[in-house]
């Protein structure tokens, strides 16, 4: 493929009971110009037949493999190869939208963005349900425009999102400038990656929709492995704040928010008790300092409230106060119960929206109504003008034809008067006729008689004469 507009780049590490989700999510976005590259870190469960199956069935998969390093070098290796405009890092136990890739390329091109943050959601495996995941875009931190940077919003540009890589679409060329790389670490292997390149980007824009869902298990992910990686996590942090501040790019206030905020998520989670005593005491011998973790004199440096009295006890109490404190305020000791209320109020703010909707409509529906009533209203009273003039034009009209019929009612009574005189004059002319012919009659009757025969020999020679007189005067 020439034209490859997103490299979807995934390390593989025995996923096999969700892989095929995951995969299915990703070769069915409705963005079909991507490369989809698969990198199995030494996976034994069978998620390499899987990935096999899929690369023979779809020519835009391209299968990696390498030992065992940890997700960190398995994306590096993915992204060493990737050809696509824009970068995404997606995991192989989580699944995501069908249109999350077209969406987030979108806004990227539109925005000319170097980043592209979207929103997420939680699927909890062992309860079986989804639900919201408002950290991932948080509302409250969003700056007023949009893209944003380091310069436009420093105490916020690390709060709005958290350091993953999978809610993040990155443009390619801009990663290659930064010679950004995720470290080989076991835990918060993105850390560095994700905060030095919100630190570093001049553009960074956001498509504030649900589109990834990240999978909560108790028996993978960060937390099954953290008693064996905290130092690690923490160290990544020191590394990302010494490269920050080495590039003048470190937003000291945004950057303890968020690095506080998860190393108390570390701790939490922490189950070995000589773990976390030996990194309280790693923190409190100057990690705090390097990291602009603060002891606070009120409740407003951090932005997460309860966060300002925990610094504070990090700084007086001993390890023991410290994790009885961490005790009451466990990050997940009710995820799933309050993942479930989570879910339960958004289905009530589903209903309450279609009634909301339902509503509208409605009033939508009546404002249409008074609109037509007023309509109507209009016309009718154009009606009633155009019946007024048709009214006063049948009255001139019945005027015009009461004259009209007075007028043929006397010629009418003309015409009998000569329709009689006529009768009269044809009876004499009849008269006349029948004596005319009668006296024809008479005539022919005489010149036919004897008596006519014998004068007119008697008068004959007195004729002669009479006409030979005339023709000598």
């Amino acid at each position: 493929m020439d034209d490859i507009k997103v490299s979807v780049i995934v390390p593989v590490y025995n996923s096999a009971q969700y892989l095929r989700q995951c995969l299915d999510s990703i070769v069915g976005q409705s963005l079909e110009e991507i490369e989809i590259i698969l990198v199995d870190d030494g996976s034994d469960d069978g998620s390499v037949d899987i990935l096999k199956e899929y690369a023979e069935k779809d020519a835009r998969i391209r299968v990696m493999h390498q030992e065992h390093k940890f997700a960190g070098v398995a994306r590096n290796s993915g992204k060493a190869v990737a050809k696509g405009k824009y970068l995404v890092f997606w995991d192989s136990d989580d699944y995501f939208k069908a249109d999350a890739l077209k969406l987030m390329y979108e806004k990227c091109e539109v925005d000319d963005a170097d980043i592209c943050i979207c929103g997420g959601r939680q699927f909890f495996d062992e309860e079986g349900f989804e639900t919201p995941a408002p950290r991932y875009i948080r509302k409250g931190d969003l700056p007023d425009t949009v893209p944003y940077n380091i310069r436009t919003a420093p105490d916020r540009i690390l709060t709005v999102t958290i350091n993953v890589p999978w809610n993040k679409m990155f443009r390619r060329s801009f990663i290659e400038k930064t010679k950004l790389d995720f470290k080989p670490s076991r835990n918060c292997n993105d850390v560095y990656f994700v905060e030095c390149a919100m630190c570093f980007a001049e553009r960074i824009t956001l498509v504030n929709k649900g589109l990834v869902v990240y999978r909560k298990s108790k028996r993978s992910g960060l937390v099954a492995s953290i008693d064996k990686g905290l130092r690690s996590a923490i160290d990544t942090w020191i590394d990302t704040a010494d490269n920050l501040r080495a590039n003048d790019r470190f937003p000291a206030r945004s950057f303890a928010n968020r690095a506080w905020e998860d190393i108390l998520h570390l701790m939490s989670n922490t189950t070995d008790w000589r773990v976390f005593k030996e990194e309280f005491e790693y923190l409190r011998s100057g990690a705090l300092d390097r990291l602009a973790i603060i002891r606070p004199d009120d409740d407003e440096y951090y932005f997460i409230k309860w966060q300002n009295e925990a610094a504070r006890r990090i700084f007086d109490n001993t390890p023991e106060e410290f994790d009885r404190y961490l005790a009451n305020f466990f990050f997940t000791r009710d995820a799933a119960t309050t993942a479930g209320k989570r879910a339960a109020d958004e289905k009530n703010k589903k209903k309450i929206d279609q009634l909301t909707k339902k509503n509208e409509a409605s009033e939508a529906d009546i404002c249409k109504m008074k609109a037509d009533i007023a309509e109507l209203k209009n016309e009718l009273k154009h009606v009633k003008d155009e019946t007024s003039k048709l009214e006063k034009n049948l009255g001139r009209t019945q005027k015009e034809l009461k004259d009209v019929k007075g007028k043929y009612d006397s010629a009418q009574e003309t015409i009998s008067l000569l329709n009689i005189d006529c009768q009269e004059k044809d009876r004499l002319i009849a008269q006349t006729d029948k004596t005319l012919k009668k006296k024809e009659k008479e005539i022919r009757d005489i010149k036919g008689s004897v008596s006519f025969k014998i004068g007119r020999g008697m008068t004959w020679f007195p004729r002669k004469v009479k006409k030979l007189v005339k023709g000598k005067g």
